[in-house]
């Protein structure tokens, strides 16, 4: 274990979830962000010694609840793109309107492999594309595995609701079967063809790396062949920590 990951923990604060990593152990913990997750939050804290934490976030909500759960204990906070900027060039037309979610992906990507295509099957599915100098060219924000899900059930009430577990088949024989496969395979599909084009735009060897809560799903099914990292995002979060004056 290098030593900057003694007594580190990472939070990636999304948009349905609040994911924790504590370095020194591995311990991984996962909570619902639409409640206040403040009391189990402290109690995952206290469970091992923690001298720092590096987070991103999405939304403020959750942030507000992690920055107060560490206060509490004491423990040092640093928010990636905010205390800790991105080591990345960015080729984005506005770079403050970019997520650090994102970037935190491409960095940890092109720290292993080089030039990457990231796929994050969060809540949003975001394609990012690193060339091999490290430069961040920009990518595509998509609807998420659940969010096409819900929005078949909302324009088409009378319809079945997509079961994201089931076996797609085409031709499906069943309404129930036809719904699932055709959002299934899909939201396969739609991730395929972004990636088939960000290769294109890559012009080069290039690594596709999968991530997010939905990435299973997408590997279960997809035509698609990638690397896939869970915990992407953490890792990006340790390089950056690692990177800085803090990490020192």
């Amino acid at each position: 274990m290098p030593a900057s990951s003694a007594g580190l923990l990472t939070i990636d604060c999304g948009n349905s979830t609040v994911d924790c990593l504590r370095h020194a152990d591995g311990q991984r913990r996962r909570f619902d962000n639409d409640g206040d997750f403040g009391a189990a939050l402290t109690e995952f804290l206290r469970a091992a010694p923690i001298t720092r934490c590096i987070a991103v976030r999405v939304i403020d909500p959750a942030a507000t609840i992690v920055a107060s759960a560490l206060a509490a204990l004491r423990v040092p906070l640093a928010w990636a793109g905010i205390e800790l900027p991105c080591p990345l060039r960015l080729d984005y037309e506005v770079p403050g309107s970019l997520g650090p979610d994102r970037w935190l992906g491409a960095l940890a990507a092109h720290r292993r492999f080089g030039a990457a295509i990231v796929v994050d099957c969060g809540t949003a599915t975001t394609i990012n594309l690193v060339d091999a100098s490290g430069t961040f060219r920009g990518g595509a924000i998509a609807p998420g595995l659940r969010a096409m899900q819900a929005g078949m059930a909302a324009v088409t009430p009378r319809l079945p609701v997509a079961d994201l577990d089931a076996v797609p088949c085409m031709p499906a024989r069943s309404s129930s079967s036809a719904v699932s496969s055709g959002v299934l395979l899909g939201y396969c599909g739609m991730v395929e063809r972004l990636v088939a084009d960000a290769i294109a735009r890559a012009g080069g060897s290039v690594q596709v790396v999968v991530t997010g809560g939905n990435a299973e799903r997408l590997l279960r099914h997809s035509r698609l062949r990638p690397h896939h990292e869970p915990a992407l995002v953490h890792l990006g979060l340790r390089h950056l920590i690692e990177d800085s004056a803090c990490g020192s």
